[in-house]
């Protein structure tokens, strides 16, 4: 969440890149919101516009997810080998900052014994459909079938820490 993350947006049958802001400020919530369900983005008044107007891609080559056992709370980084794949996003904007949620869905079983939910992968023939608006059924399941995990260090839970260490597997 430390970093701006480039995604990718549809406008009037254009593609556009643009580098923008983890999460909304909401003032009504006090936080930072960087995940929408996908479960509940129709529900929403937070998201229900931005569903309809500003969706996104958001590139990625994996993700970091925390596994608690007791008290202790353990990292792991989900990737493909080094492929790239596109989570689904929304974007929109409070008091001129622009900032993008990550769409998550239930995860997979693969997925599961670390964390119960997961980003939602759009499939690269799916692009313009999410960006649209007019498919729902986006989701890359071949892809997160390939999907794999190991644990990292707790270098990673520092912010600042930006560098290869991150997503060395520990054991």
């Amino acid at each position: 969440p430390g970093q701006c993350p480039v995604v990718i947006s549809l406008k009037k049958n254009n593609f556009y890149l643009n580098k923008i802001h983890w999460g909304f400020k909401v003032p009504k919530l006090g936080r930072l919101v960087i995940n929408a369900r996908s479960e509940t983005l129709n529900e929403k008044p937070l998201f229900k516009n931005l569903l309809l107007q500003n969706r996104c891609l958001i590139p990625a080559d994996g993700w970091y997810e925390w596994k608690t056992e007791g008290e202790e709370k353990t990292p792991y980084f989900h990737h493909a080998d080094g492929d790239i794949f596109f989570f689904a996003g929304v974007y929109g904007g409070y008091r001129g900052k622009l900032g993008c949620a990550i769409v998550t869905m239930e995860a997979l079983e693969t997925t599961k014994e670390i964390h119960e939910r997961m980003p939602l992968i759009v499939a690269r023939s799916h692009f313009k459909e999410w960006l649209e608006g007019s498919d729902s059924n986006s989701f890359d399941e071949a892809m997160v079938k390939s999907i794999k995990h190991h644990r990292v260090s707790t270098h990673v839970n520092n912010p600042t820490n930006n560098d290869p260490k991150c997503i060395f597997p520990t054991s």
